[in-house]
């Protein structure tokens, strides 16, 4: 059986902390640009905003898909203690999922011709709330919430 390693232990809590933050900060500053899409498409005026601005949330969503890619494959490749094994598995694959319903909401949004598509739009914003609770959910049990 393999030795309890506590410097292992404490890297990989440290470093999932990390990466938890990390992807806090991306939500946090995607956020207002969520906030500007929405409310446009809640008015139907995608259309009618400035085509700067519509490019602008385009490449916010892009750098946030990136990055949420990032952490997942981070997330991935981190060494994980013998006790984590399980819960770290499921925790990866709720977290790639959790990139690509980010990335399907990225996807959603058409310079030219501007617009959002809704269906797209929808289903990412389901999926993303979906994989979130299930990264909540092993997190807490990483951590022992």
């Amino acid at each position: 059986m393999a030795k309890f390693n506590p410097k292992q232990t404490a890297f990989y809590l440290q470093t999932l902390q990390d990466i938890l933050q990390e992807t806090q900060n991306t939500a946090d500053q995607a956020s207002p640009f969520f906030v500007k899409i929405d409310e446009a498409k809640q008015a139907q005026a995608v259309g009618d905003m400035a085509s700067a601005d519509f490019a602008e949330i385009k490449a916010e969503f892009d750098d946030a898909v990136a990055n949420y890619q990032s952490l997942a494959a981070r997330l991935a490749s981190l060494s994980t203690p013998v006790c984590y094994l399980g819960v770290q598995k499921i925790l990866v694959k709720a977290y790639q999922d959790y990139a690509q319903a980010t990335a399907l909401m990225a996807a959603s949004l058409t310079l030219s011709p501007q617009a959002v598509d809704n269906a797209k739009f929808e289903q990412s914003e389901e999926d993303q709330a979906l994989y979130l609770s299930k990264i909540q959910g092993q997190v807490a049990k990483i951590f022992g919430a």
